[in-house]
C-alpha cells in the first residue's frame, strides 16, 4: 500500500471509530478483518496512526483550531502526520493527490495551515493543563482536586502512555517458568512481573493467537494489577465465591485457579451476553466448578439466601485506570455518566453485601484512579454498615508471603504513572455479624 493509501485508510478508519458507540478496539479489529487485502505492515502503520490520533486528540484539536485547519477526521490525521510523524506540508501535498485510494488534494488553505504546524511539537506551553493532560475540563478538575496541580500532570501523562501486554500463567495447567519457556519457543519474549507471582510481561508486540501457550490455555491476557485483585480475594480451595460483576470473566478465571476446581464459583453479570463470551475461555482454562447466573432480582435473592465466603464486586466505573489501553474511553465519559457510575457502585456494593455470609469477605474493586469511585465509596458504605470491618490488604498480602510494596496498605491503589500498571483500586471488608 502506498503512503497515500495508508493516510486515506487512516482517515476512513478514524471516521468509523469516532462515529461508533462501540469500543475502539472492536471497531478497528472489525474494520481490518473485513479488509484482508491490507498487508500486515500496513495494518500496523494504520492502527498506530489512528490510536495515536485518539491518544492525542485534545492537543490535536487545539492545534487545528490555532492553525485554522478546521475540525474533522481528515484534519486530525493530517495534523498528526505533521506534528507527530514529522511529515512536511510539501510531502502531504504529494500524498494527497486525489487519485484512487488517496486523500483528495489539499486546498490552498490546508497547505498554508499545515505549513504553520511544520516543525512544531505536539505539546505547547500555551496549552491549558487539561488539554495537555488529554482530559476534559471537569475531569481534569477532579485530578487536580485529588492529586494536586503537579500531581495531576504526572497522573494524566501516565494515562497517555502505551500499556504493556501482561499475561497470567494458568497454574491449573502449568507453572510460570513453563509458560515463559513455551512462549519463548514461539518467539515471544516474556519476563516475570514485579508483583504478581503469576504474571508475565511480554516484551514488544505479538500475535498471541499464534502461540501454543495461549491456544492451550496455559496463559491468559490479564494486567498485573488485575491479577493482584484476584490474589487479595484470598480464596482457598473449598470456599464458595461469587463474582458479582463478572463481565467476560477475566477475574473469574483467576479465582477459579485459586479454587483449584474444589469449591463453588458463580459468575454473575447483568448482561448474559458477556457471560457467554466467558464460556470458551473458562473451558480452555480447565475450570470445571463454575456456573453462570444473570444478575437480576430473583437470582440475587437466591445468592443472598445462600451466602458466600467471598464476594467480589468489580464495580462498573469510569475505567480511568485503563485509558492507556482504551484511549477512546476518556473521550466518551461525561459528567452525567460519571454520576451514574457512582450511583451504580453504591447499588452494587449493597447487592454484594447481601450475599456475604457472616465471617465472609466483600471485595470491592474498580479500574479507576479516582477517589470518588474508590475510597469515598468504601467510606460511605462502612458508615452505613457497622457490621462490616475493613481488612488491611497489607495483612492479606503478608499472609500470602508477598514482599511489602508501597501501594499495598489499608487498600490497594495502583496507577500507570507510579507503578507502570493499569490503575486499580481494591478494598477488602469482612462481615462481623
Amino acid at each position: 500500500m502506498r503512503p497515500s493509501g495508508r493516510i486515506q485508510t487512516s482517515i476512513e478508519l478514524l471516521t468509523e471509530v469516532m462515529d461508533s458507540s462501540l469500543p475502539m478496539d472492536r471497531v478497528v479489529n472489525s474494520y481490518l478483518r473485513a479488509r484482508r487485502f491490507i498487508g500486515s505492515k500496513d495494518r500496523k502503520d494504520i492502527s498506530a496512526r489512528v490510536y495515536g490520533v485518539i491518544r492525542s486528540k485534545c492537543r490535536l484539536d487545539w492545534w487545528t483550531i490555532k492553525s485554522g485547519l478546521g475540525d474533522g477526521c481528515r484534519s486530525l490525521v493530517l495534523s498528526y502526520a505533521t506534528l507527530v510523524e514529522g511529515l512536511k506540508a510539501s510531502e502531504l501535498d504529494e500524498i494527497c493527490d486525489g487519485g484512487d485510494y488517496s486523500p483528495r488534494a489539499l486546498s490552498e488553505f490546508e497547505n498554508e495551515a499545515l505549513a504553520t504546524l511544520q516543525g512544531q511539537e505536539l505539546n505547547h506551553p500555551d496549552m491549558p493543563a487539561a488539554v495537555q493532560g488529554e482530559l476534559s475540563d471537569w475531569l481534569y478538575a477532579l485530578f487536580e482536586k485529588q492529586f494536586g496541580v503537579e500531581g495531576a500532570k504526572v497522573q494524566a501523562a501516565g494515562l497517555q502512555a502505551q500499556a504493556s501486554l501482561d499475561l497470567r500463567a494458568n497454574l491449573l495447567k502449568g507453572g510460570l517458568d513453563q509458560a515463559i519457556e513455551l512462549l519463548g519457543k514461539d518467539n515471544v519474549e516474556g519476563v516475570a512481573t514485579a508483583f504478581s507471582p503469576w504474571g508475565i510481561r511480554v516484551q514488544g508486540r505479538t500475535a498471541l493467537g499464534n502461540c501454543k501457550a495461549f491456544r492451550d490455555g496455559l496463559v491468559e491476557v490479564q494486567d498485573e494489577g488485575s491479577q493482584l485483585i484476584a490474589l487479595l480475594c484470598d480464596v482457598t480451595p473449598g470456599q464458595s465465591v461469587l463474582d458479582l460483576c463478572a463481565g467476560a470473566g477475566g477475574k473469574s478465571l483467576a479465582l477459579g485457579v485459586l479454587l483449584q476446581n474444589d469449591g463453588e464459583l458463580v459468575a454473575m453479570d447483568i448482561d448474559p451476553r458477556r457471560l457467554q463470551r466467558a464460556e470458551p475461555r473458562v473451558e480452555k482454562a480447565g475450570i470445571e466448578n463454575i456456573r453462570y447466573a444473570t444478575l437480576n432480582k430473583d437470582n440475587l435473592k437466591k445468592m443472598s439466601a445462600k451466602g458466600f465466603d467471598r464476594v467480589l464486586v468489580d464495580a462498573p466505573c469510569s475505567g480511568s485506570g485503563t485509558w492507556r489501553r482504551q484511549p477512546d474511553a476518556r473521550l466518551r465519559i461525561t459528567s452525567g455518566k460519571f454520576v451514574n457510575y457512582k450511583e451504580m457502585q453504591t447499588k452494587v456494593l449493597e447487592q454484594g453485601a447481601s450475599c456475604v455470609k457472616v465471617g465472609g469477605r466483600l471485595i470491592y474493586a474498580t479500574c479507576s484512579v479516582l477517589d470518588d469511585e474508590n475510597t469515598d465509596q468504601i467510606d460511605a458504605f462502612l458508615a452505613k454498615h457497622p457490621n462490616y470491618q475493613r481488612v488491611p490488604v497489607s495483612e492479606i498480602w503478608k499472609e500470602q508471603g508477598m514482599k511489602p510494596c508501597a501501594f499495598i496498605d489499608q487498600t490497594m491503589k495502583v496507577s500507570p504513572a507510579q507503578h507502570s500498571l493499569d490503575g486499580f483500586f481494591c478494598a477488602v471488608l469482612e462481615r462481623q455479624s
